[in-house]
């Protein structure tokens, strides 16, 4: 019985992480026609972090174009367009790895990670007058392989055939 519920634990993790890997990066949009922004690093807590952030077009793709505006520390951003997020690395541009929305209205704790750092990998990003966009479609998406279905479905029945034996 433990076994089982180990499995089912695995499978739920398994399909979280699927579901979270196939949805992609936030796009935002202001609320009031600008945005203001404060980032923090790890390391740096009360003072602003000397990271480069930019704010890319909506269906820009952060590996290869060109940010519409950067900033170090403090930013603001005047656009009735969606927009993404993203942190300039030494691998290059990366988008957030996660927002909290916090108290006061429209305003977002982001979170960046930065890729090969060990220490100090993190980059925080505190978003004011701003939210998610209502159309959040990737341009570019990647379906799940039908793999990933089929070992789903396998792993449903093992599930199955070992609940029905059972010793009554």
């Amino acid at each position: 019985m433990k076994m089982l519920l180990s499995l089912k634990l695995w499978l739920a993790v398994c399909l979280f992480a699927v579901s979270t890997v196939s949805s992609a990066g936030i796009i935002w949009e202001a609320t009031d026609g600008d945005s203001n922004f404060i980032s923090f690093g790890s390391s740096a807590f009360p003072f602003t972090s000397s990271d480069t952030f930019g704010i890319f077009a909506a269906t820009a793709d952060l590996a290869a174009d060109a940010p519409v505006y950067t900033f170090n520390g403090v930013g603001s951003f005047a656009s009735a367009s969606p927009f993404k997020l993203g942190l300039l690395t030494a691998s290059g541009w990366v988008s957030e790895a996660g927002n909290y929305e916090l108290s006061a209205p429209n305003t977002f704790l982001l979170s960046f990670v930065k890729p090969g750092v060990i220490t100090n990998n993190l980059s925080f990003l505190f978003g004011f007058d701003l939210k998610a966009a209502a159309n959040q479609n990737p341009v570019t998406s990647v379906p799940l392989p039908a793999s990933v279905w089929f070992m789903t479905s396998a792993l449903m029945g093992f599930l199955y055939i070992g609940r029905r034996k059972q010793v009554v």
